[in-house]
């Protein structure tokens, strides 16, 4: 009888150390994919403000409905933007009533669960982007792979104003 008794206490003290099945996962904190655009001097590529009045919006097509919202409305030196599930997201820079800038971004969408216990999540590889050039310079790609990760994807440089 102390034989078994003895190889019970072993066998669950063994049993103890093993890892065991259905304990908390560990998901990520940040679930959504967000692209980052940097606003830099086109000149100098230091970080610039956008003016405070300047609001974004974002366009996409869903089931054949248009879906447009405000996506960004502050006075920073970046912005960091949800993308459409689609394949295309659009952004619409307000600088003012009239003058505004579009951004066009296509991209492939890429389901990713990182454990069984934690919610999926879409992560993007940019395919190709347009833009207009009313107030920005350019828009230059810096990180194709937008993930939950935040870094740059995009730099969007502008022409500073001139003091004459």
């Amino acid at each position: 009888m102390k034989k078994r008794e003895y190889l019970f206490i072993i066998l669950s003290s063994l049993l103890a150390l093993l890892p065991g099945c259905g304990g908390e996962a560990e998901c990520p904190l940040n679930s959504v994919a967000l692209a980052r655009f940097e606003f830099r001097d086109s000149k100098t590529h230091v970080p610039v403000q956008i003016t405070s009045g300047a609001t974004v919006t974002g366009i996409a097509t869903i089931n054949g409905v248009l879906d447009i919202d405000t996506v960004f409305n502050q006075a920073q030196n970046y912005m960091s933007v949800p993308l459409s599930y689609t394949d295309k997201t659009t952004y619409v820079i307000h600088y003012t009533e009239i003058m505004r800038d579009t951004i066009e971004v296509k991209h492939k969408n890429i389901p990713f669960v990182s454990d069984i216990e934690c919610p999926a999540m879409m992560f993007y590889e940019v395919e190709d982007i347009r833009y207009t050039t009313y107030a920005l310079d350019s828009i230059k790609l810096v990180n194709p792979q937008i993930t939950n990760e935040e870094r740059i994807n995009f730099n969007i440089y502008y022409r500073a104003a001139s003091a004459d």
